[in-house]
């Protein structure tokens, strides 16, 4: 191998492995999406409560989550496509995939208060 230039360096395996398991979790949670929101439609509709807006847009959401995938998918290529990088470009990877974990974190809290609030709600009626 050829030596690192003045401001390259080894892109950081940890910082592969981070982006590789976001990626994968955010393809996960776009392919699981469907069945596991339709399984809580089912559990509301027995229900027959009037559901909160947060809620019903939680369950109409599965095909927001291939949103979160295909990005996620791309980062993850963008920064398994080159073993040396700049620190500039180091920076930017961080922020990047920092960036989407926080969205991805969020929009998952989002979605699981959603669905468990009106669950929560009924179980403390009863």
């Amino acid at each position: 191998m050829s030596e690192l230039g003045p401001d390259e360096i080894e892109r950081p395996i940890g910082f592969v492995i981070t982006s590789v398991i976001t990626a994968f979790f955010s393809l996960s949670t776009a392919i699981r999406a469907p069945e596991t929101l339709g399984q809580f439609r089912v559990l509301f509709k027995g229900f027959g409560a009037d559901l909160p807006a947060i809620t019903f847009i939680a369950l109409e959401s599965a095909w927001i989550w291939w949103l979160f995938a295909v990005p996620g998918i791309a980062i993850a290529i963008w920064i398994l496509s080159s073993a040396r990088i700049t620190r500039a470009q180091f920076r930017t990877m961080k922020i990047t995939v920092r960036s989407f974990t926080l969205l991805l974190g969020l929009a998952v809290a989002l979605t699981a208060w959603g669905l468990y609030a009106p669950i929560f709600k009924l179980g403390a009626v009863v």
